[in-house]
């Protein structure tokens, strides 16, 4: 009788039977190899190319905008916007341009807003805060009630009570909500939108009742029934 084999040797065999499978697939699929071989490696390539660039265009903006909110803070619009010499003319237009899709370039489109209305172009400023990804919570709430301050000056006064009424449910407290809440019932009155005024009004006087825009709810209230 033969001897059995030993674990060793059938494993030894199980790995010899694998590796003469695989020698003759490379060999009957060469080329499908080394395209798909070629493929992962742009694959890798190009996430690691991705990542680093995505690093170097967030610090590049990161710091252009450093330059633009000091001449927001002065007062200097025009310089915030377009830069000057001394960065290369680099401001918050150029900043979105290049680097949009950076936090710093959402951050900027912000910036170039206030700048724009700061300048009487309101037009230009609503154009750039309808591209504007507000952040969640209550660092949200004042860039989306300026939004629709813009869409006010602009007669859009239907987008208006929408996008107050958003900023009201963007981060729910008692400062805030009933304030934006109020300033949407306003909105729908400029509007007509009679029914949505008196809705938001009565949203007020009954989720905040102790809120300081009680008085001017009640007076919408009363406005829309006397219709």
């Amino acid at each position: 009788m033969s001897k059995g084999l030993s674990k060793e040797e059938l494993d030894s065999d199980i790995l010899i039977t694998i590796y003469a499978r695989l020698s003759v697939f490379l060999k009957e699929n060469t080329a499908a190899v080394i395209a798909f071989t070629v493929l992962v490696l742009a694959l890798i390539g190009g996430t690691v190319w991705y990542t680093v660039n995505s690093a170097n265009q967030s610090e590049a903006a990161q710091s252009f905008l450093g330059y633009s909110e000091q001449y927001m803070t002065s007062g200097d619009y025009e310089s915030a916007l377009y830069g000057t010499d001394a960065i290369l003319g680099v401001g918050l237009v150029s900043i979105v341009e290049n680097y949009g899709r950076t936090d710093a370039g959402n951050l900027a489109r912000y910036y170039a807003a206030v700048a724009f209305k700061e300048l009487g172009d309101n037009d230009t400023a609503l154009e750039y805060m309808r591209n504007f990804k507000a952040p969640e919570g209550i660092l949200g709430v004042g860039a989306i009630s300026f939004y629709a301050v813009l869409l006010d000056n602009a007669g859009l006064h239907q987008e208006a009570a929408r996008e107050f009424r958003r900023a009201a449910n963007w981060d729910k407290n008692e400062g805030t909500t009933p304030q934006n809440l109020l300033r949407a019932a306003q909105s729908a009155l400029q509007a007509d939108d009679y029914s949505q005024a008196d809705q938001l009004a009565a949203e007020i006087i009954r989720d905040y009742p102790n809120a300081a825009q009680v008085t001017q709810a009640q007076r919408i209230a009363g406005m829309v029934a006397a219709r």
